[in-house]
């Protein structure tokens, strides 16, 4: 995956679906890639979110940003964003 921006800390961005909005907003490759990953049939995108959460860990990412990539793991989490971002 694309690498994302540490967000301020005053920001509202704990919550996981405002992470990603606004991490497609800043970055429009990766906006593009979260799209393709929405678009995934669900073992497929859930294998690409294991790994990607592995190598977000091994590389001590921001934990917002592992919350927000781990959101994409759930169903309704990629319902939510499927419907936000018009997948």
């Amino acid at each position: 995956m694309a690498s994302l921006s540490q967000p301020a800390p005053d920001d509202d961005t704990s919550d996981p679906v405002n992470v990603l909005l606004l991490a497609a907003k800043a970055d429009p490759s990766f906006g593009e890639e979260l799209r393709e990953i929405l678009r995934l049939p669900n073992i497929q995108r859930r294998a690409m979110i294991t790994s990607a959460l592995e190598a977000m860990r091994i590389q001590r990412a921001d934990p917002l940003l592992i919350r927000a990539v781990a959101f994409l793991a759930h169903d309704a989490g990629v319902a939510k964003m499927r419907e936000l971002l018009r997948v």
